[in-house]
């Protein structure tokens, strides 16, 4: 390979790598927790799509909020109070009115309910931190490679090393795409048993209307 084709190359695979983290993190954003208040917002499945007015966040006794599906500003306000249940619960909004559930029976179905998808958001989130890891190893290694080339030196070795990890980037990027069908089939599974969990509370009256 010529210095020139070397050039070029890297420089493919250095605009190449922005695009490639930021599918990843749109894949993994199910289970992503921020440092502050561990949010992770599940992509929005089937279902969700066809009930916009229905959101959902499952919060723990702790006051942290591991999954749901929602607008962000119910989020950062269910961060902000914490939890004054002291326990876990489900808070809901359907036609614009958020209820919250605490009934221990439903909490429970819903945790059931929720399981598979976060033990396959785990999946997702730990090829995604390889992914991670493997673009930034090729981003450094172009570098080396970019410069190299602007001092003449040839290294065969950083070139074979970049085609190493972007076929294994390949790979992982097809397990990526199978876990995130799953996913999502599983979110919608998941996602009817709370809608229809927490109807039948507010029918019942044990969903208690919030602020």
């Amino acid at each position: 390979m010529n210095t020139h084709s070397k050039l070029m190359g890297g420089l493919f695979i250095l605009a190449l790598i922005p695009t490639a983290i930021w599918a990843t993190q749109a894949k993994i954003q199910a289970t992503n927790n921020s440092e502050d208040g561990g949010i992770s917002v599940i992509s929005q499945s089937v279902f969700s799509q066809s009930q916009p007015d229905f959101s959902w966040i499952y919060v723990q006794q702790d006051g942290e909020m591991t999954i749901g599906a929602g607008h962000s500003d119910d989020w950062e306000q269910l961060e902000r109070q914490g939890n004054p249940y002291h326990a876990d619960y489900l808070w809901v909004k359907t036609a614009g009115t958020p209820y919250v559930i605490t009934d221990p029976a439903i909490v429970a179905q819903i945790k059931t309910a929720i399981m598979p998808m976060q033990q396959q958001g785990e999946k997702m989130q730990a090829i995604g931190e390889q992914l991670q890891q493997k673009g930034n190893a090729i981003n450094s290694q172009t570098q080396q490679l970019l410069l190299n080339v602007t001092t003449d030196k040839e290294d065969p070795k950083i070139q074979a090393e970049i085609d190493s990890l972007s076929a294994s980037m390949d790979v992982l990027d097809q397990q990526m795409n199978e876990l995130s069908k799953v996913h999502e089939s599983l979110s919608n599974t998941a996602e009817k048993q709370i809608a229809s969990l927490a109807q039948a509370a507010i029918k019942a009256g044990t969903a208690l209307k919030t602020p």
